[in-house]
């Protein structure tokens, strides 16, 4: 006789689920145009995640390891290329490398110019110097009379108001501006001359009709 034998089948479906890696990316402070002696720093930032450890390559050489921020000390002329990219213990073992961050140095100082809003002033009236450079995150230094002297005033914006002048505070104004830790300064601008007089005196005139 037949017998009816009852066959199980498993069927295993593996199914593999492909997760995208962390971004990176990568940026520098200060930002713009930057000058060879500088000091700059550059930031790696990854989307996922906080135990990386983080690596660096300059033109595609890696560098050592180290922390998500790297300083770059007295810049040279160089043109250079910076990626990070991280690495950890866990899944994901790493992040994506990030798109190059491309930094190019001039070599040239850059120079401050200073203007007024005006230089022959009445005393008890202001006036505004204007320094003025390229770039960003310049921190601003305002000289009087003698530019190796210290700075009359230290301002983060690029202008600086002598309100209510007198006589005294006449003469040569200089200003040249500086960024980063060590401070990268501007060169001096050349002077301009703030000359300051006396109130102005209105002469009133009384005619008597006779």
């Amino acid at each position: 006789l037949g017998k009816n034998v009852a066959v199980t089948v498993f069927v295993f479906i593996f199914v593999n689920v492909f997760t995208a890696l962390p971004t990176a990316s990568v940026s520098v402070s200060p930002h713009g145009l930057l000058y060879s002696g500088e000091t700059v720093t550059l930031q790696c930032d990854i989307s996922d995640y906080t135990d990386w450890t983080y690596w660096w390559y300059r033109n595609e050489q890696l560098q050592s390891p180290g922390s998500p921020s790297k300083t770059i000390s007295t810049l040279s002329d160089q043109v250079s290329q910076y990626q990070c990219q991280g690495r950890r213990t866990g899944r994901p073992q790493s992040s994506q490398r990030s798109v190059s961050l491309h930094i190019s140095v001039t070599a040239n100082q850059q120079k401050a110019t200073l203007s007024s809003d005006q230089k022959d002033v009445l005393t008890k009236d202001s006036v505004t110097l204007i320094c003025t450079v390229e770039s960003s995150g310049w921190r601003f230094y305002w000289y009087r009379h003698r530019q190796d002297s210290e700075p009359v005033a230290t301002t983060s914006g690029s202008s600086y108001t002598l309100i209510q002048v007198s006589v005294s505070d006449g003469g040569q104004y200089r200003c040249r501006a500086g960024r980063g830790d060590p401070v990268y300064y501007t060169q001096y601008s050349e002077p301009v001359h703030i000359q300051v007089t006396g109130e102005s005196k209105h002469v009133v005139l009384l005619l008597v009709a006779v």
